[in-house]
């Protein structure tokens, strides 16, 4: 067994995201290492498939180690001025800057990331959940693969594309209109991407993928659909091409 490293492991989008939303359901002023949240918190981060086990030290996440991360928050917090720890990532201010003023989206994303963790394998070396930086989504990168992991499902999207073309003959973009088969004819039949609809925070919820979740889309727009900051959903993606002079 290969011994753990002793490698200081940065803080990723999702295990930021977990330490902000118990911030944010308890009294800032009685943290610590001893609180049951924090002891859970710990716990659950221990048990994220994101670092794989020959990279941890003994005090990975530890419960000093949440502590510190809340008091991180704290210094980033306006309602306790001067108060908390300041040597926090840089990292720690965008997550504070995207969820902090949105509790239900942070709550909702969690919760997510929790029930999407039992569905993502441990990684068995770094490489297997590394992300670009432009493909991660601000949710982070267990809802990131858990999404492309449901886009990319053969059978739902076959379904999908019988029944659009079913309906209407073809399967143009819902964004742009692009339909492969008009423009490289035999090449291109029964060619398109899907693009799932539903909102990350509410990927894990349920196993089924329905049909109505799942868009018609040109390999560019999917690109741009998943590259907005937020991300932006069909329609709203459709009126940004409208606008275009």
């Amino acid at each position: 067994m290969p011994k753990p490293t002793s490698k200081r492991i940065n803080w990723t989008r999702d295990e930021l995201i977990l330490a902000l939303d118990l911030y944010q359901r308890i009294d800032p002023k009685h943290i610590s290492d001893k609180s049951p949240e924090v002891v859970a918190l710990s716990k659950t981060l221990n048990s994220l498939p994101i670092h794989p086990q020959t990279e941890r030290s003994e005090k990975f996440r530890n419960e000093a180690g949440v502590s510190m991360k809340l008091f991180n928050f704290m210094w980033l917090d306006e309602r306790y001025p001067d108060e908390g720890l300041k040597q926090g990532g840089k990292l720690d201010k965008v997550i504070w800057d995207e969820f902090a003023g949105n509790s239900k989206r942070l709550r909702d994303t969690a919760e997510a990331i929790i029930v999407g963790a039992s569905v993502i394998p441990p990684p068995s070396d770094p490489e297997e959940l590394s992300i670009d930086e432009e493909e991660e989504f601000p949710e982070g990168r267990l809802l990131t693969q858990l999404h492309k992991r449901r886009e990319r499902n053969p059978l739902a999207s076959k379904k999908k594309k019988k029944l659009v073309l079913k309906s209407t003959g073809t399967l143009a973009c819902e964004v742009c209109g692009f339909d492969f088969a008009d423009r490289y004819k035999t090449l291109g039949q029964g060619f398109a991407e899907c693009h799932h609809r539903k909102p990350l925070s509410g990927l894990t919820q349920g196993k089924t993928i329905r049909l109505k979740d799942l868009a018609i889309v040109c390999a560019n727009c999917h690109r741009m659909l998943h590259r907005a900051r937020p991300w932006k959903t069909v329609e709203e993606l459709k009126t940004v091409l409208i606008k275009q002079p």
